[in-house]
């Protein structure tokens, strides 16, 4: 093994560990902590979202639309926390109007920029919002939705499963793959590898279940399931995107990693998915 390999293969085990380490301590301690590295890493990725477009015929907003994004999160984290008890409007209702208001001022914004295709540029700026702002918002609900032990090992135990299910699948599919899913997309995942990581996934859900008071085994399974059919997805989404922009990585920000989307496609889609997942669950299955 050459020099250059083994300091590529330090580099990205070093990363990978501070990244790891940065999620698990922010979803643990929750708060402020959790509120803060996720909206940092909102603002980061929906200007690394907009560069990715830098050399194609768009021009999504890479000024403003990381900055309408941000004042969303922080709106939806302050809609969250619950410091506005005493008024009586709908949680969701002054949320609906900021991202009135914000498409409001991209769209505005597109006259004066004098850039090609302005409503397509409009679009990926807005729809890049609701991919990355959305889900991140959720994060933060489901950490504050119960007391210590009920949020925390519930909201890791997603992240726990997702991750499960990609080193999984990459070794599976390593070892034995042989038979790919979407090749002219991701020529690297096979269905051998596919279906290695959900069965590891969900195990790791039985497991976290057995730390989960009152949680039916069933429920963790089905979430670990979820999280290897949807992160997978959310995965070939990701690579979808960099192969119609000719990328590689959707950035540089994590050594030997590439981008924050590329370490968190699977979680912007398997997030939405377990949340609606769980409110069935509570209303229909408690």
């Amino acid at each position: 093994m050459s020099g250059k390999v083994k300091n590529n293969m330090l580099q990205r085990a070093i990363t990978g560990t501070v990244y790891v380490a940065a999620i698990v301590t922010s979803v643990y301690f929750g708060g402020w902590y959790l509120h803060i590295l996720f909206g940092i890493i909102a603002l980061l990725m929906l200007q690394e979202f907009a560069v990715m477009f830098k050399k194609s015929e768009f021009s999504p907003n890479a000024i403003l639309g990381p900055i309408v994004g941000f004042l969303l999160y922080i709106l939806g984290v302050y809609m969250l926390t619950g410091s506005h008890e005493e008024v009586e409007t709908p949680k969701w209702v002054p949320l609906l109007i900021g991202s009135i208001i914000a498409f409001s001022w991209l769209a505005i914004a597109e006259l004066f920029r004098n850039k090609k295709n302005p409503f397509v540029n409009l679009a990926i700026t807005f729809s890049s919002i609701i991919y990355i702002v959305v889900p991140l918002l959720l994060i933060n609900l489901m950490s504050i939705h119960g007391e210590a032990q009920e949020s925390v090992f519930p909201l890791l135990g997603i992240f726990i499963m997702i991750w499960c299910s990609d080193t999984f699948a990459y070794l599976v599919g390593r070892k034995i793959g042989k038979h790919k899913m979407f090749e002219r997309i991701s020529p690297k995942k096979s269905w051998e590898g596919f279906f290695g990581g959900m069965t590891f996934a969900m195990i790791a859900g039985l497991v976290i279940a057995y730390f989960v008071d009152e949680q039916p085994y069933i429920q963790y399974a089905i979430i670990g399931m979820l999280a290897a059919v949807f992160g997978t997805l959310g995965d070939l989404i990701e690579s979808m995107l960099k192969r119609s922009l000719n990328l590689k990585d959707s950035g540089t920000i994590l050594p030997g990693h590439g981008g924050l989307l590329d370490r968190l496609d699977s979680v912007l889609v398997v997030i939405p998915v377990i949340f609606v997942f769980q409110l069935i669950s509570f209303y229909y299955f408690a």
